[in-house]
């Protein structure tokens, strides 16, 4: 937990323990007096599609997550799996180059739907379906079959997801233990949280 009441989550893979990880997380979340939540994919290069729908669904519930693309068709949608526990909670998710495949299937859906602001720079876009297949003489050839697309149906792959909120953190801030992307999180938080307690007010 931060400064004002402000969880930061941060998740380095959607892999096999994400989801009871993350339901831990949000237990703890609202058992507490939290104004707001920071979700770091930061250089999450992603995992999971199950994962990334359970962890969306804490937002969204069932509603689509990520949709499948094949040969300009969609063809199927993956919906949320959690149980929308943070559906009004005040979000922002910290992505950069590194957020990828799975981290951008969540940051893409949570923005589509308004439900997080993103902070950052654009994201990896990694968002295909590909096959192996073995050839004879023993090398393998990779082939894209289908693409991943957010819920508003925006390209994810090759092309990234862009930020709300374009913010650089530089190899010197890294070194000097600064952390302008987290700052501006903390600072939109701190604005809604604001905004709140003045409503309350009145």
């Amino acid at each position: 937990f931060l400064d004002g009441n402000i969880a930061l989550i941060e998740i380095s893979h959607f892999n096999a323990d994400t989801t009871e990880e993350f339901a831990k997380a949000a237990d703890l979340v609202l058992s507490k007096d939290v104004k707001g939540v920071i979700i770091d994919v930061r250089n999450n290069p992603g995992g999971f599609l199950d994962r990334a729908t359970a962890v969306a669904g804490e937002w969204v519930g069932d509603a689509v997550v990520v949709k499948e693309r094949r040969k300009g068709e969609i063809v199927d949608e993956y919906h949320g799996t959690g149980k929308s526990r943070l559906k009004d909670m005040p979000t922002v998710i910290l992505v950069n180059g590194g957020s990828a495949s799975a981290s951008e299937i969540v940051a893409g859906a949570l923005q589509d739907y308004g439900k997080a602001k993103l902070v950052g720079k654009k994201t990896f876009g990694k968002g295909s379906v590909q096959d192996y297949s073995e050839l004879k003489d023993g090398t393998a050839l990779k082939v894209t079959v289908a693409d991943w697309l957010t819920p508003k149906e925006r390209f994810i792959n090759e092309i990234g997801i862009e930020p709300d909120f374009d913010v650089d953190r530089t190899e010197d801030d890294y070194n000097a233990g600064k952390d302008p992307q987290l700052d501006k999180a903390l600072e939109l938080l701190g604005a809604a949280t604001s905004a709140e307690k003045t409503q309350t007010s009145n």
